[in-house]
């Protein structure tokens, strides 16, 4: 019986202060948009982080296309940068030259 009586109390309560209610309810509507909606304050943090990785990547391959950009410089204007890259990269030697490779022992 009295819990009975105690919903009928609380909705005398609502309905007596039905004004202060509604705008509370609008207020809770407006508030969960503003946080959840898609232009939402969690969706505009998602998209800052996503926007600083972007831009962290970018200057990395800007640092990247740099020293490939000096790299092809120096092969247009070096034979000794040619002849390395040629030596390191695709194992050429000069006329005359022998190659010894050097083995060791991992085990010791």
């Amino acid at each position: 019986m009295k819990e009975d009586s105690f919903g009928k109390n609380i909705v005398k309560y609502i309905y007596h202060r039905r004004k202060f209610f509604v705008y509370l309810l609008i207020l809770a509507a407006i508030l969960s948009y503003a946080v959840f909606g898609k232009k939402g304050i969690l969706q505009r943090v998602e998209l800052e982080m996503e926007n600083r990785q972007l831009k962290e990547k970018l200057k990395s391959e800007q640092d990247k296309s740099l020293m490939l950009q000096k790299e092809i410089e120096e092969l247009r204007t070096s034979d000794k940068k040619i002849e390395k890259v040629a030596r390191e990269k695709y194992n050429m030697v000069k006329d005359g030259e022998e190659i010894y490779k050097v083995v060791t022992d991992s085990t010791k």
